[in-house]
């Protein structure tokens, strides 16, 4: 393996802030020194994502996981500390060979053969679209749908023809490896256990992650086969979730934290036609309902959301499904685009052209309430007094949940003018509703309690020789008085094993750097569990100076409180033991060395400041 060299793993590292990347995929907000969000690692409806901007490091307090740049990098998109460097420094853009700092094992692992496959996959189609005769039909029918040479490229649309080319370009692979192609999802397998391409005749989309990988395709057919779907999705493998997947997400991702807004448009060629357009926040779920998953992946970088599906009954029901969800997740400021003439984005821009595009994008913008009175109407005659009454149940049950007193009285007096009603009536019956909304919600609270597992005790206060120990580790590394007087005795250690272990990296950090850097000493840890501590002590907030007596506080109680707490603990065991077994002479002792054991804790006590 050709290492990358520690000064340009650390140029890397210094030539970006960690609040602009984590920022990329976590909106972030101030608080104190720290900057908050919602954990990319984990669902959570309270933020407890943290960036101390100053330490240039990471952590969630609740999942625990935590570090500088690299490793958010490399939770996120589960890459190898090499490759995240490489992600840092392309966005830094500096350049770092592709090959270097990956092992054999690397490059072998199944999960980056998949992505290998993928890419050449998705080079090989999207070379014969834009080069071939056998794409040249594809390649009109795309120009056609508006789409320039320059935006095909940009998303490596690509072909996959009838002849089997790509078979013949991963025979070597099938030969080396069958069970990786086979599972890979670019082929089906018959009966006789041969392998033939799962995507034919079809105009082929690459899926990228969050990352821009290409981690999957969705093929439209060109030519009308009624045997066959019109759009043809890879299935999932171990580098393809489809509910975890927005199309369009990795690019869209710096506009939606620019514009602070991210349009959900209902398929691809819908998010290219906004994309040519100038409008590109626009994202597309994977041909399936919306998921939860897709959902908090959009929350943490924006709560506002608008919905641009289609104008059809299918597309209306999908947009409510989706508001739905989106008020279920909380915290989401909504709204909805219907084009005229109930036509869906890509139609109406090739019908009235890009530029009308983006400004009806801007004009035809409703609040979802609104969105819901004009949905309700569908299919009622409200000139009867059945869909009269049957519409005003519908719209007060939307308006039941919502906390904003001011928006269900402006409603209210809209629904009370238009249908000539007293509002007192529709008030008592909004307030019907809103009391058997708390019964059945109080129902469904019990329902979850009582089939949850009795809640575990708190966890015990943190001792204080944890607490010295802490404080100890932490002022080492950042005075170097501290750390040269612990060094100047040779018979100190640290009670605990963990943050001995971190002492011990700390003593081999400073013997080749001169000044103390978190972030740079969060690559120098090569053990998960002390780089996590050091993460921990980071973000604690400890007085800015120590002083003489604190540390000769930490070190008494390290070195003279700690052993004898211990021995007391052990003690207590053996004397229970010695009670159970009716040992009584053997209990007696330990009796008696447990008052000798207090007493010198009690001395050791005595002389901390």
């Amino acid at each position: 393996m050709s290492l990358i060299p520690a000064e340009v793993i650390d140029r890397v590292r210094t030539s970006v802030n960690i609040l602009d990347v984590v920022g990329q995929s976590v909106q972030m907000h101030k608080s104190g020194k720290n900057w908050f969000g919602l954990c990319p690692f984990h669902p959570e409806k309270t933020p407890s994502f943290s960036v101390n901007e100053e330490k240039q490091i990471f952590t969630c307090f609740s999942c625990h996981r935590g570090g500088n740049v690299f490793k958010f990098l490399m939770e996120l998109n589960g890459v190898t500390f090499p490759e995240a460097v490489k992600q840092v420094a392309q966005i830094a853009g500096i350049e770092i060979a592709t090959d270097v700092g990956q092992t054999a094992a690397e490059k072998n692992s199944p999960r980056q053969k998949l992505y290998q496959l993928y890419n050449r996959a998705a080079d090989l189609y999207h070379h014969v679209l834009i080069n071939t005769k056998l794409g040249q039909e594809a390649f009109a029918y795309l120009q056609d749908r508006g789409l320039s040479l320059e935006l095909i490229k940009e998303f490596r649309i690509g072909f996959a023809p009838e002849q089997p080319l790509l078979e013949e370009l991963f025979k070597k692979e099938e030969a080396s490896d069958y069970q990786l192609v086979r599972k890979s999802g670019l082929f089906l397998e018959w009966q006789d256990g041969s392998l033939h391409e799962r995507f034919v005749d079809r105009i082929m989309f690459p899926i990228n992650n969050q990352a821009g990988q290409v981690v999957a395709f969705s093929g439209r057919l060109l030519h009308a086969n009624p045997q066959a779907p019109k759009y043809l999705n890879s299935p999932e493998t171990a580098i393809f979730n489809k509910s975890k997947v927005l199309f369009n997400f990795d690019k869209a991702k710096g506009e939606i934290r620019l514009k602070q807004r991210v349009i959900l448009f209902e398929g691809f060629m819908d998010v290219l036609a906004a994309y040519r357009s100038g409008v590109k926040n626009g994202v597309a779920s994977m041909g399936t309902s919306l998921t939860d998953e897709q959902v908090y992946q959009l929350k943490r970088l924006t709560n506002q959301v608008c919905i641009c599906y289609d104008g059809d009954d299918p597309g209306q029901l999908a947009t409510k499904r989706a508001l739905e969800l989106f008020e279920s997740q909380g915290s989401f400021n909504l709204s909805v685009i219907n084009l005229p003439e109930n036509l869906d984005p890509d139609e109406y821009v090739k019908k009235y052209g890009e530029e009308k595009f983006a400004q009806a994008v801007a004009a035809n913008q409703v609040g979802a309430l609104d969105f819901y009175l004009q949905y309700f109407e569908r299919g009622k005659n409200l000139a009867t007094e059945n869909d009269q009454l049957l519409y005003l149940r519908q719209v007060l049950e939307v308006l039941a949940p919502l906390k904003d007193k001011i928006q269900q009285d402006l409603y209210l007096n809209r629904l009370s003018k238009r249908f000539k009603l007293e509002k007192l009536n529709l008030e008592a019956q909004l307030r019907d509703l809103q009391t058997k909304l708390k019964v059945q919600t109080k129902t469904l609270t019990d329902l979850k309690m009582s089939a949850v597992v009795p809640p575990v005790e708190k966890q015990a206060k943190v001792s204080q020789v944890i607490t010295a120990q802490r404080l100890l580790l932490y002022r080492l590394l950042h005075e170097q008085g501290v750390f040269l007087r612990l060094m100047a005795d040779a018979q100190f250690h640290f009670f605990t094993e963990i943050y001995q272990r971190g002492y011990l990296v700390a003593q081999a950090y400073f013997a080749q750097h001169e000044d103390y850097n978190s972030a740079e000493f969060l690559d120098f840890i090569k053990e998960e569990p002390i780089r996590q501590l050091v993460v921990s002590l980071e973000m604690t907030e400890f007085p800015p100076q120590a002083q003489p007596e604190e540390i000769d506080d930490c070190i008494i109680i390290i070195t003279k409180l700690a052993p004898l707490l211990a021995k007391l603990d052990q003690n207590d065991q053996e004397f229970e033991r010695a009670m159970s077994l009716g040992n009584t002479e053997e209990a007696q002792r330990l009796l008696v060395e447990k008052i000798k054991l207090k007493q010198q804790i009690a001395q050791v006590k005595q002389a901390l400041h």
